[in-house]
């Protein structure tokens, strides 16, 4: 008996391949949307996570630079409230000593 020669079968219908080629192309399309979808979404997320970073080298930044002047504007306030309280004070505890030595005399 002679040997058979190896011979490819041939698909059974070419449209079988071509509709699970279009199969495999809707989904490779569907997997294209969502990875941009994911991209994008991705890129939103990072943006907003980079503005509060932002902000911190922004605010040194300025401080760096105005540092100075922020300081001598917080100093002068400081020093107006407490001479503020200092005199508000030190009028009450003078009125108590007037109050005091004027019934020290009285008697």
């Amino acid at each position: 008996m002679l040997p058979v020669p190896f011979t490819a079968k041939k698909p059974a219908s070419s449209k079988l391949v071509e509709e699970k080629l279009d199969e495999i192309v809707t989904i490779l399309d569907k997997m294209n949307r969502r990875d941009r979808l994911r991209t994008f979404g991705g890129f939103i997320r990072g943006m907003i996570g980079i503005i509060p970073v932002l902000g911190f080298i922004l605010g040194m930044y300025y401080f760096y630079y105005h540092g100075d002047e922020l300081m001598g504007r917080i100093a002068e306030q400081a020093a107006q409230q407490a001479a503020k309280v200092t005199q508000q004070n030190a009028g009450n505890l003078m009125e108590q000593l007037n109050s005091q030595f004027d019934q020290f005399l009285v008697r």
